[in-house]
């Protein structure tokens, strides 16, 4: 498989449970978020991998912080941006540690059971 293969498998998966947890208004905000994300580590796939992964992380955690900071009235949308590109980089960091490669993230166990869903292992 395919590490942009894998990729879209993650993004998938974790789009449509967020879209499932999005019932109040709040949490429809924060999916708008999500949804930026998504689009956004996609694009990432036609960057240096997993350089451009790692340059959105930095993006999503300074705006988030920036958003956080001036409790704008959006700061869910800009936090939630955030938590799905560093899951995003954590579950991608499993695989790159697997290869022996330089993580984006310190990967974690959690993001090691998604990656092992994703690639089949029971």
């Amino acid at each position: 498989m395919l590490i942009r293969d894998f990729l879209n498998f993650v993004l998938d998966d974790a789009l449509e449970d967020a879209r499932l947890r999005a019932v109040t208004p709040a949490e429809r905000l924060a999916f708008a978020g999500i949804e930026l994300a998504d689009a956004e580590c996609r694009d990432s796939l036609a960057a240096e991998f997993p350089g451009g992964l790692g340059d959105l992380l930095c993006d999503a955690r300074r705006e988030a912080a920036a958003a956080i900071g001036a409790a704008a009235p959006d700061q869910w949308f800009w936090f939630a941006r955030e938590l799905h590109v560093e899951w995003i980089a954590n579950v991608c960091s499993v695989i790159l540690a697997q290869h022996h490669l330089p993580t984006i993230v310190p990967p974690t166990k959690g993001a090691a059971m998604a990656a092992a869903k994703v690639a089949g292992v029971r």
